[in-house]
């Protein structure tokens, strides 16, 4: 009996647009929320405010960056998108807007908790801080203030993962680069006053409460459009399938998250180590952020709404060739030129030559695990998609665990920044193989020589790449000292990343490390009636 034909896949062609788009916004959030960093690193330095101020701010960003960067995605998405496809546009609806009543109710409970028992919540993020009563005392007070913005960017994370259901993605992404203006409006106004360290940091932290009305209302604007869900606090089948998967899904989809905590917690055992691993993770953040988010939020959205899981293998193999085309020269960047780019970066005001050694080394350990990073984002929506979320939240467990073992393991004695940044990536490398281990297993993912064959040109162009950055960084490491002009500095900084750009974008196209023929194949035979 003949089968009707299976949906076709998504065009390259959107998937790729859609991408584009999520990873411009994202990647825009993040070149603000650098530009954030750098003026914190200007004003505050890197000394006990500091520290206290970042650790504080480390709970914002890790709920950010799960929740509001497509984290929420993964468990709601595909139950939402089931629900509109087998009961219609209402019952959905309806379903959205019970998790929003219920999601809300319990994030109340739960800041209020959190402001009664900050310094326990400090001491679980930086437990080193535990020897430093003064730096606890200052993070404490910083948490607190920040509290207010755990509620309403939640909130909005999951509206906006009911605007990717819907395929709108680009206010959802937006959305951070509109808070990390504000903050940056704040930056300069106390740069430009002179303002004590202290007193900026409480201003900042208020500010950062302040800047989740921004987010959730940016939101709420484009949900008009299309309708808001209505709250009710009903418990019905569709939360309890919600309960059940949910968590164990977000668990697993803010496994890397996680780990940069882990990472953190090392980092903590040496004064002055939190804050450069922070500024390390904000370089590592950039590329991760514009190919993980986009791959996480956009593929998992086009896999959803597929339903048609035959389909799934060649999106993946689309997905990882886009990731790691764009990851693996960035790591090696970032690896081979991790000390010219915190010193233009960073190195002014408070933040001297020591912190920028330490900061760099941190970097180039983080450099050597983001295409794992992407990898592992990019399995991940398989199992999502199917909500299945045992196999990557065991890989995440076990990244984890890899993190804090070789880490703690390491740390005495060493920079402790750098051990946590070489923690993170071997916990990435752990994830990425044992997620792909699964998939092949289980016929999820059969690679053949044709879809591996741009991964392996992306390779030899990256090896280009890094010969033509050391041929070019002797000649300009005169111009990249501290003591030259900033802008002949950023000129020569410019220069070296266009050149290493140039050298992969044109030994990439000769090599065909961006034709990807075999997912064409793969989309027509998805086509084909099948009997």
């Amino acid at each position: 009996m003949m089968q009707p034909p299976a949906e076709p896949s998504p065009s390259g062609s959107r998937l790729a647009r859609d991408s584009a788009v999520v990873g411009a916004a994202t990647m825009l959030s993040r070149l603000l929320g650098f530009a954030r960093d750098v003026l914190i690193a200007r004003l505050l330095g890197a000394g006990p405010v500091a520290d206290a101020f970042l650790a504080a701010l480390r709970l914002p960003n890790l709920v950010r960056r799960v929740l509001g960067e497509g984290g929420l995605n993964a468990p709601f998405v595909p139950l939402y998108l089931d629900i509109k496809g087998s009961r219609g546009e209402a019952a959905a609806r309806r379903f959205a807007g019970e998790a929003t009543a219920h999601l809300g109710l319990l994030l109340l409970v739960l800041i209020a908790f959190g402001e009664i028992f900050t310094p326990w919540l400090v001491l679980g993020l930086v437990s080193g801080f535990a020897n430093e009563p003064e730096t606890l005392a200052l993070a404490t007070q910083y948490t607190r203030l920040m509290l207010p913005f755990l509620l309403l960017t939640t909130l909005a994370a999951l509206l906006a993962a009911l605007l990717n259901a819907e395929r709108r993605f680009t206010t959802a992404a937006l959305a951070p680069a509109l808070m990390n203006a504000v903050l940056l409006g704040v930056l300069l106004i106390q740069l430009s006053r002179g303002a004590e360290a202290m007193a900026s940091a409480s201003l900042l932290a208020i500010f950062v409460s302040l800047t989740g009305f921004t987010h959730l209302g940016l939101i709420l604007l484009r949900l008009r459009k299309i309708g808001l869900p209505r709250l009710s606090l009903r418990w019905s089948p569709d939360m309890s399938r919600l309960v059940r998967t949910g968590g164990a899904t977000l668990l697993a989809a803010s496994s890397a998250q996680l780990v940069l905590l882990v990472a953190m917690q090392i980092a903590s055992t040496e004064g002055g180590a939190v804050a450069a691993l922070y500024y390390a993770d904000r370089i590592f953040q950039l590329p991760l952020g514009f190919v993980g988010v986009a791959m996480g939020t956009v593929v998992l959205s086009e896999m959803a709404a597929s339903r048609e899981n035959a389909q799934d293998d060649a999106m993946l193999g689309r997905a990882l060739a886009l990731g790691l085309a764009l990851a693996v020269p960035a790591a090696v960047a970032l690896a081979t030129l991790a000390e010219p780019i915190v010193s233009v970066l960073f190195e002014h005001g408070r933040f001297g030559a020591e912190d920028r050694a330490r900061t760099a080394a941190a970097l180039a350990a983080f450099a050597l695990g983001l295409p794992f990073a992407v990898m592992a984002k990019v399995f991940g929506q398989v199992y999502f998609v199917r909500r299945m979320p045992r196999i990557p939240l065991l890989a995440g467990i076990a990244a984890v665990l890899v993190a804090a073992c070789s880490g703690y393991g390491a740390a005495r004695g060493q920079d402790a920044a750098t051990v946590a940044a070489l923690a993170a990536s071997l916990a990435f490398v752990a994830q990425a193989v044992l997620l792909s281990l699964d998939l092949r297993r289980q016929g999820l993912w059969q690679p053949s020589l044709a879809s591996l064959r741009p991964i392996i040109a992306i390779m030899g162009a990256s090896a280009i790449m890094l010969g033509a950055l050391l041929q070019l960084l002797p000649a300009l490491t005169a111009s990249l000292a501290p003591g030259e002009p900033m802008l002949l500095r950023i000129t020569a900084l410019v220069a070296l990343c266009f050149g290493g750009l140039a050298a992969y974008g044109l030994t990439g196209a000769l090599f065909g490390a961006f034709d990807l023929p075999h997912l064409r194949l793969a989309r027509a035979s998805a086509r084909t009636p099948r009997s």
